[in-house]
């Protein structure tokens, strides 16, 4: 929904400023909070956290806690160096395009990604194969705002990936004393499920291939 309550039709992108920059659907804006802090407690048998008011809502499937964060898109400023907590969790689980939140592109080769190209130390054989992503994949249309526009996209490649398997989440891990660790990936399954505060859903790419851009 846009900072009025009007919900924000799929396939349309917002913009902002005076040049009227590209906003992908998945960034958050300044208006909207993560509203965590004292809400979380430890739960009643004392095996891990949870939220004083907790809902059904605030745990997915695996049972792994995931913060809030209010929805007002539209409302303050953009942040383009990282991702509203709902919306990226919804892109991934739907293969929705990041930018417009439509449908993302898929074809015989797979679904369309846009992502960072590793510098050479930090490139491992098969990239990006098996590659743990937090970036959801994006639209044909969209895929030039993503490799334009995203801060983070210093050397954008295309890539198409038959099988993006859920594979887990990103966030941090509480101890008993309600202290948070760092931020780490936690596979679905993991024993540290009960003790951990999603903020991220985590795709791992399989069946990977590499596609041109097209011509200028």
């Amino acid at each position: 929904m846009t900072a009025t309550g009007t919900p924000v039709p799929a396939g349309r992108v917002l913009t902002w400023g005076p040049k009227r920059l590209p906003v992908p659907y998945a960034a958050p804006w300044s208006g909207e909070e993560v509203q965590t802090g004292s809400g979380l407690v430890l739960r009643p048998d004392g095996n891990g956290i949870g939220y004083r008011d907790e809902t059904p809502a605030d745990r997915d499937r695996h049972g792994v806690l995931w913060a809030r964060m209010t929805d007002s898109p539209g409302s303050g400023r953009p942040n383009y160096r990282t991702m509203h907590i709902q919306r990226q969790r919804a892109c991934m689980l739907g293969l929705l395009c990041q930018v417009c939140g439509g449908p993302a592109d898929r074809d015989a080769k797979g679904w369309l990604f846009v992502l960072r190209q590793p510098p050479p130390h930090e490139d491992t054989p098969g990239w990006p194969e098996g590659l743990l992503c937090t970036k959801p994949p994006v639209c044909r249309p969209c895929a030039h705002l993503a490799a334009h526009h995203c801060p983070h996209l210093e050397r954008p490649v295309r890539i198409r990936s038959r099988k993006p398997r859920v594979w887990g989440v990103f966030g941090g891990a509480f101890d008993a004393g309600l202290r948070p660790g760092p931020d780490a990936h936690l596979p679905y399954g993991h024993p540290a499920t009960p003790w951990f505060l999603a903020n991220q859903a985590v795709l791992e790419l399989t069946r990977c291939t590499r596609e041109s851009p097209p011509a200028a």
